[in-house]
């Protein structure tokens, strides 16, 4: 008995030393053979799809504004709704938004429609500069109508041509709107180079007037278009007794006028706007020295705010106007609808809502050509749209068939001379009367 306990506890012994020895380390599973490209059996899983059928690679959008499904094409609009030429700026603000009503009308861009983002530019560059600085931040606007004043527009200008937005101006008629160092700049409305020229012709050909003094705002538009008119008609042999700047907003002329009576003009050439020119008409009266000068101005005044203001002291006195080539059946469906929205006749307001129609309809024509498809979106490429407005031609608008030139001039027409007669402009000159 103790013999097989003995034994008993030897293997039980033995048995606890077995347990506490490491198990032998397990071989490593030898890798898995990889099949040769080149000798793959039919039993294989099918090999990737060729390179040509990988999915295309994505649009750049580098300088283009994406239009969502559901969202507008947007096109800003730099409006002088305050400022000295209220009625103007409003009159060229909802002649845009007629544009825009007959572009969707017309179904849009790939049934994309438009709308008009309008911001008061009060014919002013500071207030040029606010707007061209909110449109340039505003990465959904494709482009702008505007401005409607010169000094307005030369504010707009450096925001939008760093953001490579082009504008296409109504109104903005001197000279250096436009050039060959700004890409983004146009416009409809004709250039004073030729207003100044053809009114200076007018006073000194066909009124026979040959001692002129020469006044103006000291606005970008109303000194530069008198500049002009003073240099033609000193070309054409007439003396210059004066060259006299008062302010926008000036109430008092008569010491500006004081000084010009002294030289005894025949006539006096306003650079300027409606108020002030039609302030000077009625203070011209009252001064020494201006009895029997005749008076003009210009596009800027060539308003019914103007005969309203200056009352029985417009009678007489002359105007000039940029005007379209008018598409007659077009201005009457125009002018329909105008009346229709708005309850005014346009013309009671001011003399560029034609120019302003066309000015978005140039854009819309531009964009038209450039629009492309990206997915359910629509693009459009600011930098090539650029190159559109210029490429416009033959576009049949309100103020005639419009085709723009490789500084940005696109508008149609000429200048015509009015005068005033029983309280109404009747032209007596110029474009249209040949």
């Amino acid at each position: 008995m103790q013999r097989r306990t003995s034994l008993y506890a030897l293997l039980l012994i033995l048995a606890l030393a077995l347990a506490a020895c490491p198990a032998p380390a397990q071989p490593a599973a030898a890798p898995a053979e990889q099949p040769a490209a080149a000798e793959a059996s039919a039993t294989e899983a099918p090999a990737a799809e060729p390179a040509a059928e990988a999915e295309a690679e994505p649009m750049d959008m580098t300088g283009k504004v994406v239009i969502a499904p559901g969202e507008t094409i947007r096109i800003g609009g730099s409006f002088a709704l305050t400022g000295p030429i209220p009625d103007p700026g409003k009159d060229i603000a909802q002649a845009a938004e007629i544009a825009v009503d007959d572009l969707n009308e017309m179904g849009g861009v790939e049934g994309f429609m438009f709308e008009l983002v309008g911001e008061d530019g009060a014919c002013n560059g500071d207030q040029g500069t606010v707007v061209g600085n909110k449109f340039a931040a505003d990465p959904t606007i494709v482009a702008v109508s505007g401005g409607t004043c010169s000094g307005e527009t030369f504010g707009l200008t450096p925001a939008l041509q760093a953001a490579r937005i082009a504008f296409v101006s109504p109104s903005a008629t001197n000279p250096d709107v436009v050039s060959e160092d700004c890409d983004v700049c146009n416009r409809v409305a004709l250039s004073d180079a030729l207003q100044g020229v053809v009114d200076a012709d007018y006073v000194f050909n066909d009124l026979g007037k040959t001692k002129v003094a020469v006044m103006h705002d000291n606005s970008d538009y109303g000194k530069g278009l008198a500049e002009i008119f003073q240099a033609h008609i000193m070309e054409l042999g007439g003396e210059v007794t004066n060259f006299e700047g008062v302010q926008v907003g000036d109430t008092d002329f008569r010491a500006a006028l004081a000084k010009v009576g002294a030289n005894s003009p025949e006539f006096i050439f306003f650079g300027g706007y409606s108020t002030e020119a039609a302030l000077i008409a009625q203070q011209m009266g009252e001064t020494p020295g201006l009895d029997g000068a005749l008076f003009m101005s210009d596009d800027g005044a060539y308003t019914q705010q103007y005969l309203e203001a200056a009352g029985d002291a417009a009678e007489g006195t002359y105007m000039s106007f940029v005007a379209g080539a008018t598409n007659e059946a077009a201005l009457e469906d125009f002018t329909a609808k105008y009346m229709d929205k708005f309850g005014v006749a346009p013309d009671d307001l001011g003399p560029f809502h034609g120019q302003s129609y066309d000015s978005v309809m140039v854009i819309a024509e531009a964009i038209k050509a450039v629009a492309v498809k990206d997915g359910d979106n629509l693009v459009i490429d600011r930098e090539e749209l650029l190159s559109a407005i210029r490429g416009v031609t033959d576009l049949v608008g309100l103020t005639g068939v419009l085709s723009c030139n490789e500084i940005g001039e696109c508008g149609a027409g000429g200048v015509q001379v009015f005068t005033v007669t029983g309280g109404e402009f009747v032209q007596v000159a110029g474009f249209g009367m040949e």
